[in-house]
């Protein structure tokens, strides 16, 4: 099982906005000019900053009138929240029919996600997960080193603060030659995966991978990622998910 801490993912997080201040009143009428700093609305918890003092106040919603209280949910900057991603990866293999070297590999993917943060909910966000399959005929011939996509799937959950979810990919079966040598014949094995979250806007805000290309080059660029997640199943790629040269 990999721990995938996606705040620290090369892909940038949802920024952190300056906000105009705004008058609140509390319930017993008295009012005051703030920052809100942070709003979580499962708890409704609130950190705001009183302008004419910068004294910083934890309090909960419930102490504004009902105006405060909308005005207070609006003003609240966008923070991402600190996740914990665990992607477990099972392979299953068997024998071909009488064949020693042709393989039929079965994989399934368990991801689970916990909202590490205590005051900060992460909204309805899309995640997109993609099995990429590596091209076997690498070893008979030198430029067939290509991948491939086996799967994809999404789900959108909201995921509140201190709380976790857990989703299944559906299983899904490849075949291929597992000779290392110049006779092999071809066929795709497991490679890795691509875990992709989206927020409401389809803007980028987390992103993991455990293929070195897709690292290195994919996950540095969110254009790259975009195009990544617009690859139908099936798509013969280059190991990083870019098209293939000269195709």
């Amino acid at each position: 099982m990999k721990n995938l801490r996606l705040l620290a993912c090369a892909v940038a997080s949802l920024p952190v906005l300056s906000v105009e201040a705004i008058e609140v009143r509390n319930t017993a009428g008295q009012t005051m000019d703030v920052e809100v700093m942070a709003y979580t609305e499962s708890s409704g918890n609130v950190r705001i900053k009183r302008i004419t003092d910068g004294q910083i106040f934890n309090v909960k919603i419930e102490m504004f009138d009902a105006d405060s209280q909308k005005k207070i949910a609006e003003a609240a900057p966008v923070r991402m929240p600190d996740l914990r991603v665990d992607v477990s990866v099972g392979r299953r293999r068997a024998r071909e029919g009488d064949s020693s070297y042709m393989k039929r590999q079965e994989i399934t993917v368990t991801m689970k996600a916990e909202n590490e943060s205590r005051d900060i909910d992460l909204a309805k966000t899309k995640f997109t997960v993609l099995l990429i399959a590596r091209n076997l005929l690498r070893y008979s011939q030198e430029d067939a080193d290509t991948a491939k996509v086996l799967l994809k799937e999404n789900f959108a959950e909201e995921l509140l603060a201190g709380k976790e979810l857990e989703y299944e990919c559906q299983p899904v079966v490849t075949e291929y030659d597992s000779d290392r040598d110049s006779s092999n014949i071809g066929g795709w094995e497991y490679d890795g995966y691509l875990l992709v979250l989206q927020d409401s806007d389809d803007k980028i805000v987390g992103a993991y991978t455990n293929v070195g290309p897709i690292e290195v080059t994919t996950l540095k660029d969110p254009a790259l990622l975009k195009n990544a997640l617009a690859l139908p199943v099936g798509r013969e790629v280059q190991r990083n998910l870019l098209p293939l040269k000269g195709r």
